[in-house]
């Protein structure tokens, strides 16, 4: 069946990865700092534990649903370490530490041109696992890409995540296509198993990356080392 749609994923796929030690060790010191302004009595180096898999631990219950995934996370670290910290000083560490974060990152080069042609005949949608999704929005403008894609679901804001079908079958259902109709290119093992989930062809962009989650070889996935060869694959 013809594809008329291709989703995207956003982290590892139109976003390339830099000196990631670097980016984490950014992060932390704003949101170290943050606590330690807030009262913490801990030192940088007996506070860092308590930032372990900060982003991997399961999400906190959502009693404020009203507020993003990433305020509930600092929230229940504040808790974790019995101190308060006031929601605009949160706010403002949040943004901070994810714009140092991002100093690490940049936008693939061939970002632009792929999305703009695959969109000449073609809907997009971007899908991505993000627990502040504001950011994410301010991110597709910042670097013009939101006018190139026809819907954007952050995690955060739809309220599931992959590898959960159901952002992927969000996704479908605003690009008006059934699963057979589209392929979703992403890096990781949510992004290719949960494709395979929601019935939508998965492609697998690998940039080799030491230490990350490659595709075993019986998984039914198309393999691209970089963006540009997506367009060779395209029926």
């Amino acid at each position: 069946m013809k594809t008329r749609g291709v989703l995207f994923d956003l982290y590892g796929t139109l976003i390339i990865y830099g000196d990631m030690e670097k980016a984490w060790n950014s992060w932390y010191e704003v949101i170290y700092g943050a606590f330690r302004d807030s009262g913490l009595a801990l030192s940088a180096d007996e506070f860092r534990p308590y930032c372990e898999g900060f982003f991997e631990r399961p999400e906190p219950s959502s009693e404020a649903a009203e507020r993003t995934v990433v305020e509930r996370r600092l929230q229940r670290l504040a808790r974790e370490v019995q101190v308060r910290v006031p929601q605009e000083l949160a706010l403002q560490a949040i943004e901070r530490s994810i714009d140092v974060w991002h100093d690490y990152v940049t936008i693939d080069p061939a970002a632009h041109d792929v999305l703009t042609e695959i969109g000449r005949t073609r809907s997009l949608a971007l899908v991505s696992n993000f627990d502040y999704a504001p950011y994410v929005h301010d991110l597709m403008v910042r670097w013009q890409l939101e006018p190139l894609f026809d819907t954007i679901l952050v995690s955060d804001a739809v309220g599931v995540k992959k590898p959960q079908a159901g952002i992927f079958q969000q996704a479908l259902q605003r690009l008006d296509l059934s699963p057979e109709q589209a392929i979703h290119v992403g890096d990781s093992q949510e992004d290719v198993e949960g494709a395979l989930g929601a019935g939508i062809r998965p492609v697998w962009i690998d940039r080799d990356r030491r230490g990350r989650w490659r595709a075993p070889a019986d998984l039914p996935v198309r393999r691209i080392s970089g963006l540009p060869e997506l367009l060779e694959l395209l029926d």
